[in-house]
């Protein structure tokens, strides 16, 4: 999935990145299994934490693809305003890149084809690195652990999603923006592998309330497929709030994260005030 707004907002700040805080690097060990033996590698992550001992309620972003391509694997995703706004609020932000992006070690091998395989494999290759961050995060005494939010967006939104589902215990909500692993125009029908029957499937028998939260004129998926995923989630019984944002129609709705804030800040907000993050 595209990130060249996060490309644009980089070189906006320009001269005046430097001057603006932009959170802490940390490296997450990861133990990867390999043919022969298994081996410690280090995942990238930027994290905003508030002052003080905590416990500190956070919340995980997942970021998204490369696009295939449009973005170097080298970027590392770094949303600093949602991490400032968060900090305010005595919220922390981890922000981990998963195998391969970023300054993270290993190979990207999430791969774009249009298959059920593929698709598999590449939910089931990030969850991996998920599964690091966790441990990781279980280990922190200043993060109070039952006051933790999942989100993400584009693959990272309905990673986000996934993983939820498979570890409820874990989280205290999910929040989505722009979620889904391939483009629409793949039309993937398989329940175990469309975007579409990845959201009902998450939903089953999932406690979890969701905060959904996309635009129209997203590249990637109709308006149409949006409400399908939304309804589809509902239908399985899952707990959704659904937001669907109008944008200038010249502009990219699947940027709707890294370009459009103000539009859906406030809906985080009243979000993160009733699950009880935040005042």
């Amino acid at each position: 999935m595209k990130y060249h707004a996060t490309i644009i907002i980089i070189a906006a700040l320009g001269s005046t990145a430097h001057a603006v805080e932009q959170g802490q690097s940390i490296a997450i060990t990861m133990t990867e299994s390999g043919l022969l033996w298994d081996k410690q590698i280090q995942l990238e992550a930027t994290l905003y934490k508030p002052k003080g001992e905590g416990p500190f309620p956070l919340v995980i972003f997942n970021h998204g693809s490369t696009g295939p391509g449009l973005i170097a694997n080298t970027l590392t995703i770094n949303p600093w305003e949602f991490g400032h706004y968060l900090k305010q609020h005595n919220v922390a932000l981890l922000i981990p890149m998963r195998r391969g992006r970023g300054a993270s070690q290993g190979r990207y091998k999430e791969s774009y084809n249009c298959s059920v395989n593929s698709v598999e494999s590449g939910i089931n290759y990030a969850s991996q690195s998920l599964d690091a961050t966790m441990h990781y995060i279980q280990q922190q005494t200043w993060i109070d652990q039952d006051q933790i939010v999942i989100a993400g967006h584009s693959r990272g939104g309905l990673l986000s999603v996934v993983y939820a589902a498979k570890h409820p215990q874990w989280f205290k909500g999910v929040v989505n923006f722009s979620g889904g692993w391939m483009a629409e125009q793949c039309q993937i029908t398989s329940p175990v592998a469309s975007n579409q029957g990845l959201f009902s499937t998450a939903a089953n028998n999932n406690p979890l309330p969701h905060l959904f939260i996309y635009a129209h004129n997203d590249p990637y998926y109709s308006d149409s497929a949006i409400k399908n995923y939304v309804e589809s989630f509902k239908q399985a019984g899952g707990q959704v709030d659904f937001q669907f944002y109008s944008i200038d129609s010249s502009a990219n709705g699947h940027a709707l994260f890294h370009e459009y804030g103000e539009l859906w800040i406030e809906d985080v907000k009243h979000y993160l005030q009733r699950l009880g993050l935040i005042e």
